[in-house]
C-alpha cells in the first residue's frame, strides 16, 4: 500500500483536526497504534516567491527531524513527506509524525501550573531544568532549534517526570560542532528563556533554573549565561537569528544537512 492509499485508510477511521489556518492544516489521522499527525504547509500570497529553488517546509522539517533523532536527542519521529511544485516554488508540502499518545505542549503544561501557586511549583520547576537540557542537547549535537518556544516542545508525562520531546523544526540549523553557550546558541536561550513572552511564563528562580539544566547543573555556568541573557536586547536576537539563518540555511548549505537522506516527493 503506497503513502497516499495508508494515510486514506487512516483518515478513513478518524480524522480529528487540531489546527486549520489558511497557511497550515494540523490533523490526526488513525485510531490506535498506528495514529499519525499530518501536517500541510500551504504557500499564501508574495510567501511563495521565498520558496523558489529551495527546499520544501516539509521536506525540511522531515530532514531536521531525522539528524535529530540520529543524535539522540528526544525528538517527534518523522513518518514521511510531499509536496507539490508551483514553477520554482512550492504550492504545498506535507509532513507526516508519529502520533505521541498524551501528549500536551510545554505552553499548555505551564498554563496548567499557575505561577505562585505553592502545589505546581515543584512541576514548574522540573520542566524549567528539563526544557534547558533539552536545548542543551541539540546544541551539543550542532543545532540551533531557532523555534525553541514552549509551544513547540512536547511534555509527556507528569510534569516532575516529564518526557519533553523536540517538535516543530524547519528553520533548525545543522552544524557540525558543539553550539553550547557560544554565540550562536545565545538565539535560542533568548527565545527559550529570556524574551519579553518567556519572562511572562517563566518565573527569575525558573529561568536560572532553565539555565541550569541547559548547563548540566554548573551553576557558575548558568550565572555566566545570566550575565550575557541578561544584556542581550530582543533586537539584537533577531537580527543575529535572522543573520544565521540567512548565512548557515541559504548560501553555506551546511554539509551534515546536504548528508541527510532524500526522502520522496512528487
Amino acid at each position: 500500500m503506497n503513502a497516499d492509499a495508508q494515510l486514506a485508510r487512516l483518515a478513513a477511521a478518524r480524522r480529528t483536526t487540531l489546527k486549520d489556518e489558511p497557511e497550515v492544516t494540523v490533523e490526526v489521522l488513525g485510531d490506535g497504534p498506528d495514529t499519525v499527525v499530518r501536517k500541510t504547509y500551504r504557500t499564501t500570497g508574495l510567501g511563495w516567491l521565498q520558496t523558489f529553488w529551495r527546499k520544501s517546509r516539509a521536506e525540511r522539517e522531515h530532514r531536521h527531524l531525522e539528524a535529530i533523532a540520529a543524535a539522540g536527542v528526544p525528538c517527534l519521529r518523522p513518518l514521511g513527506w510531499s509536496a507539490i511544485g508551483r514553477g520554482p516554488g512550492t504550492a504545498s508540502s506535507t509532513l507526516v509524525t508519529a502520533f505521541v499518545p498524551g501528549a500536551t505542549t510545554l505552553k499548555h503544561a505551564l498554563r496548567d501550573l499557575p505561577p505562585g501557586d505553592r502545589a505546581a511549583a515543584a512541576g514548574r520547576a522540573a520542566l524549567a531544568r528539563a526544557a534547558g537540557a533539552l536545548v542543551a542537547a541539540l546544541h551539543r549535537a550542532g543545532m540551533l532549534w531557532c523555534t525553541p518556544m514552549p509551544r513547540n516542545v512536547l511534555v509527556v508525562g507528569a510534569p516532575a517526570t516529564a518526557d519533553l520531546r523536540v517538535c516543530d523544526t524547519p528553520g533548525c540549523l545543522l552544524t557540525t560542532g558543539d553550539l553550547r553557550g557560544g554565540r550562536l546558541a545565545r538565539i535560542d536561550l533568548h527565545l527559550a528563556a529570556f524574551s519579553p513572552s518567556r519572562r511572562r511564563e517563566w518565573s527569575r528562580s525558573e529561568r536560572l533554573r532553565w539555565l541550569c539544566g541547559y548547563a548540566g547543573g554548573d551553576r557558575g555556568e548558568a550565572r555566566r549565561l545570566w550575565r550575557a541573557m541578561d544584556r542581550r536586547s530582543g533586537l539584537r536576537n533577531v537580527v543575529e537569528r535572522a543573520l544565521a539563518m540567512t548565512v548557515l540555511a541559504r548560501i553555506m548549505q551546511p554539509r551534515r544537512d546536504d548528508r541527510a537522506p532524500r526522502p520522496n516527493a512528487r
